[in-house]
């Protein structure tokens, strides 16, 4: 399917943005390549991560490696090799490369080119996947979440989804305060904080009063106090933290109800298409009530996501997203459209890039 932003050109011509909305940039971040259990030891999975082809190995100890699929000799897929102390060996002509990529052995000769090399790829497990960076190293950690980081936590991953749309329009989702009304008829006036830390980051939090102008409003500020408030973190243009039910008080009395968590993975599919990943996120409790606690609320945490999915999910199956006409209430989204601009693409970027775009 063509992307429509070759449609309607002349009569809504789009703004174009250096990154935001820009299907040749992926920048750099951290992208699911594979569940943990895909990857068996001494075995070799090909597979492709937002365009790019790689492969992923454990050597002998489960440490998980990656590395560019296609063998620089003639470009087979490294995939229908095998492993052989900790080496790949291409099927074909059986070149053979260690874990930084470098080429050690050539069966037809001894001198082994110096461009006979693989760029290789940092990795990460957790969440229950394989998560691979677009550099031999990472500068940054995966994302954890606000408020549980360095804590044991537990996870529930929820099932993966597509949108029709760029994954950076699919993650404006949680930050836009008027559809809150239009769509969920959360009648709630919404406060603006916004923390940008570092330029891989920003953490974007509403909050304000809760309304009471019918009785189930009324019971509800009842029940969790006068104000309501849940924050969305972003990281490298890929991965979004959702944190609900913050600051919340159960009938005056505050920290009664846990705060609850989602993770989102976002990477492009075939070039027009978003894959969504939810991870559900909790603190890991001790005992068996602790157990029965974060398994309940993995539980809501995932009822609540399929109730809001579900009433939003047709907005983005041919959404053809401009940003030439947004209002004052739409802060939070030009914020977010301005932390994408100023991400940094990676190598898996395709065609040049426009520096003048903003």
């Amino acid at each position: 399917m063509t992307p429509n932003n070759f449609q309607n050109t002349k009569t809504q011509p789009l703004k174009k943005h250096r990154i935001f909305n820009n299907w040749q940039v992926v920048t750099d971040g951290w992208y699911i390549a594979a569940k943990v259990s895909e990857v068996k030891k001494m075995a070799i999975l090909s597979t492709i991560v937002c365009g790019q082809k790689v492969v992923l190995f454990r050597d002998s100890t489960g440490i998980v490696h990656c590395m560019d699929g296609f063998c620089p000799h003639m470009g087979v897929d490294l995939g229908i090799g095998k492993i052989i102390d900790d080496k790949i060996q291409c099927f074909f002509h059986h070149w053979q490369f260690d874990i930084n990529g470098n080429c050690v052995n050539i069966p037809a000769q001894e001198d082994i080119p110096k461009k006979a090399c693989l760029q290789t790829y940092a990795t990460k497990e957790k969440y229950g996947f394989i998560w691979v960076y677009p550099l031999a190293e990472a500068p940054e950690d995966l994302l954890e979440i606000p408020s549980l980081e360095g804590q044991e936590i537990t996870f529930s991953i929820g099932k993966s989804f597509y949108r029709r749309c760029h994954y950076h329009v699919t993650m404006i989702n949680g930050i836009d305060p008027q559809h809150l009304k239009t769509v969920h008829s959360l009648d709630i006036d919404m406060d603006l904080s916004i923390d940008e830390k570092n330029g891989s980051t920003i953490e974007i939090e509403l909050c304000g009063e809760m309304p009471e102008k019918n009785l189930a409003e009324r019971m509800m500020k009842k029940m969790i106090g006068p104000r309501y408030a849940y924050a969305m973190k972003y990281a490298h243009g890929c991965l979004g933290a959702l944190t609900l039910m913050k600051d919340v008080n159960l009938f005056g009395r505050p920290n009664l109800i846990p705060r609850m968590h989602m993770l989102f993975a976002y990477q492009p599919i075939d070039g027009n298409k978003t894959f969504v990943q939810p991870i559900y996120v909790t603190k890991k409790r001790k005992g068996p009530l602790g157990f029965i606690i974060s398994t309940f609320l993995l539980w809501a945490t995932k009822r609540g996501f399929y109730f809001l999915q579900g009433e939003d999910g047709e907005v983005y199956n041919n959404i053809r997203f401009n940003t030439s006409n947004l209002l004052p209430i739409d802060a939070p989204v030009a914020r977010y459209i301005g932390y994408i601009n100023k991400l940094r693409p990676s190598l898996w970027s395709s065609g040049d890039i426009d520096s003048t775009e903003k």
